[in-house]
């Protein structure tokens, strides 16, 4: 199962560079795989810990989204959560680690294009000024 964590600081979400394979060197949400013993909550802060050096309580994530990604077989589930002025910084995972709003997003170097409709609901989301609970399926 792979989880994720949706940042939010104000109009901009927070995207790591990735430093590994597959997509090395394109820009990601923070996500990755449930490790044995963990709830998924412990897991999005976890990864969003290791690749983006921000700690976050796992009881402070709330549940965004979830689905089904056909193309590798996995289900996901993605939290949010919103902060102030935060210091980030890369782990080993990930070259660099930014918050960026909806224009100033480099689209072209996205790692997986296939989510980017996750990646719009949560901009449209900052747009709206409020946060939905979302079901989705990635092809």
């Amino acid at each position: 199962m792979l989880v994720a964590c949706f940042v939010f600081q104000g109009e901009r979400l927070l995207w790591m560079r990735r430093a590994v394979a597959p997509q090395r060197g394109f820009w990601a949400i923070p996500a990755g795989y449930l490790e044995v013993g963990e709830t998924l909550a412990e897991a999005a802060a976890r990864e969003l810990r290791e690749e983006t050096g921000l700690t976050l309580a796992p009881a402070s994530l709330r549940l965004y989204s979830l689905g089904s990604i056909t193309q590798i077989d996995q289900v996901y589930i993605a939290f949010r959560a919103e902060v102030d002025d935060v210091e980030c910084h890369p782990g080993e995972e990930a070259l660099e680690v930014r918050f960026f709003a909806e224009q100033d997003l480099p689209w072209s170097e996205i790692a997986f294009p296939s989510a980017n409709y996750s990646i719009q609901m949560a901009y449209d989301d900052i747009r709206r000024g409020a946060h939905g609970l979302y079901l989705a399926r990635h092809d």
